[in-house]
């Protein structure tokens, strides 16, 4: 707790009560949904023949952006341990599992189009409300000057 005081931040007891928990919850829950539907429909082969080549390609991108969708869940439930604004809370909450989903989409080769603009629009959500969320990332400038 004395590192949280250092940097500036509320220890987890001073934090206000609000809907974070929940959120939090429904984030594990959603995203453990979304992979269990994404891999049961993942589980099809494709319907059409698909060059090797072109495979390999997509299942490395594929790899890179659950890699992305990772991140981006490890960073929501992060955030969510403090209380988010009214329309910030249901992106990091539906964002991640979206993003997920289409990873597993984009892997298995089902409905490319579909798990291609899934991923993208779940990933420029949490970014747009990262970026924008002045309690996202700590103000270093803050920071800086109570070090002197």
């Amino acid at each position: 707790m004395q590192g949280l005081a250092r940097l500036g931040l509320p220890a987890a007891a001073d934090r206000a009560p609000g809907r974070s928990r929940p959120a939090r919850g429904v984030l594990c829950l959603l995203t453990a949904a979304a992979i269990l539907g994404a891999g049961i429909a993942a589980a099809r082969p494709p319907g059409t023949a698909v060059d090797p080549d072109l495979v390999r390609v997509i299942r490395f991108m594929a790899l890179m952006k659950g890699g992305f969708a990772l991140a981006a869940f490890a960073g929501c439930v992060w955030r969510l341990a403090r209380p988010a604004g009214p329309w910030r809370t249901p992106i990091y909450v539906v964002a991640p599992p979206l993003m997920a989903a289409g990873a597993i989409g984009l892997w298995s080769l089902q409905s490319l189009p579909i798990a291609a603009a899934g991923l993208h629009l779940g990933l420029l959500a949490v970014l747009a409300a990262a970026l924008t969320d002045p309690d996202f990332f700590p103000d270093l400038a803050r920071l800086g000057r109570r070090r002197r």
